[in-house]
């Protein structure tokens, strides 16, 4: 049977609950043991924009690909990109590039008012790759991203990277259930991917209509200590706004943090609304997946077609603990439609088919216009509970299966 926790005599032990969770946050209590090298969370907030001091290299429509790029303009961001030693910024004047760029070396790219045009490019059938040990430290800023046929902007295997002030509309063009997705079926990457990435800033970028939002996913080895910050995603209507996704497969164990897993990932500040599914969501995908020690704070989802905030555990050998949500405003979000015991509008829901989620951190969150406040399922402890704030239009603030 549920059990509904409407309010808490002032008298509850819970009272002193907020006084451990830092600790709780900072240790990772019972985590599984992280590889040396991992940025602690606070040094993600004063993390600052990549900076080049190579040699400018500049493009624009009425440049000519010849050269060095560096006299006159080229005409493509590829050409110049492939003139580029690493270290150099790639300056890109105004006007729409109709190609797919990629980078293998550390560049910094900087759009003023130009716009990088997927549509039709199949090789690969993205706007922008960012891929490789030696791409560590790239930025994108400054650029209109549309019309690819799979991410609009896929970053792989890599670290350092910083994605800030791009408009990224119109991707994933193909389609959920395309062929050519064959190994993601629900969509094509969404509109901004980080792929096995880490210690990286996407901020203060415009993601709309796109099938999805911006993911983060562990397929080739770890996602740890990345910072989505000031984002903007809206109307991605197929999917939802930001989604940490372990996709690690392995049917006895979960993975550890040298192996695999979504983890110690901030998601601060971003407004993500409109979204089809979940507006922010850490997920657990085949066994064997990990996502734990994620940190979803600050921001405000609504309007979403699944409910505000949702952490799911589907299958034995996952790791999804010590997951924190805090400070978040949350509304007129949806139906967690993976929660079978989620049938009503609901703010935040946690939910296992399996293996119980041992902790994770409920705090200091606003919802209203919801039935269910936070619905939870094989949840062992929420650590925060009676700090929530629940408006007058919640008619269910707590439900526990």
């Amino acid at each position: 049977m549920p059990l509904s926790l409407r309010s808490r005599p002032a008298g509850s032990p819970h009272r002193f609950i907020l006084v451990a969770i830092p600790l709780l946050i900072a240790c990772g209590v019972d985590s599984p043991d992280a590889p040396s090298g991992i940025a602690p969370r606070a040094a993600q907030l004063d993390r600052g924009s990549v900076h080049s001091t190579g040699t400018v290299r500049t493009v624009s429509p009425s440049g000519s690909d010849v050269g060095t790029c560096i006299g006159s303009p080229c005409k493509t961001i590829s050409y110049a990109v492939s003139q580029a030693a690493a270290g150099d910024v790639i300056s890109v004047g105004r006007g729409t590039y109709r190609e797919s760029v990629q980078v293998t070396k550390r560049l910094a790219l900087v759009g003023h008012d130009a716009t990088i045009d997927a549509a039709g490019q199949s090789s690969p059938p993205n706007a922008v790759v960012i891929v490789g040990p030696s791409a560590a430290g790239t930025s994108l800023t400054g650029f209109t991203v549309q019309n690819a046929g799979l991410e609009g902007i896929f970053v792989d295997h890599t670290t350092g990277i910083e994605i800030a002030d791009n408009t990224v509309v119109h991707n994933d063009a193909y389609g959920p259930n395309n062929p050519l997705c064959v190994d993601q079926p629900d969509d094509c990457g969404e509109a901004i991917h980080l792929q096995t990435v880490t210690n990286s800033v996407v901020r203060n970028n415009l993601v709309k209509d796109n099938v999805g939002g911006i993911l983060l996913t562990d397929e080739e080895g770890p996602t740890y200590g990345n910072l989505i910050v000031d984002n903007r995603v809206l109307d991605n209507m197929l999917d939802c706004g930001i989604t940490l996704a372990s996709h690690h497969f392995n049917l006895t164990t979960a993975a550890t943090a040298d192996v695999a897993g979504v983890y110690r990932n901030t998601v601060l500040h971003n407004t993500s609304n409109g979204n089809g599914a979940a507006g922010i969501g850490v997920f657990a995908g085949p066994p064997g997946a990990s996502a734990w020690e994620n940190v979803v704070t600050g921001n405000t989802a609504m309007h979403n077609g699944f409910a505000g905030i949702m952490i799911h555990s589907h299958t034995p050998a996952q790791y999804v603990n010590d997951n924190a949500i805090t400070n978040n405003t949350l509304a007129f979000n949806g139906i967690d439609d993976d929660n079978p015991f989620d049938t009503t509008p609901t703010g935040i829901s946690i939910f296992s088919a399996v293996i119980p989620i041992q902790r994770t951190v409920v705090a200091a969150n606003r919802i209203s216009n919801q039935h269910d406040g936070i619905n939870a399922v094989k949840a062992v402890r929420l650590l925060g509970l009676p700090s929530n704030k629940f408006a007058g239009s919640v008619q269910v603030p707590v439900v526990i299966h």
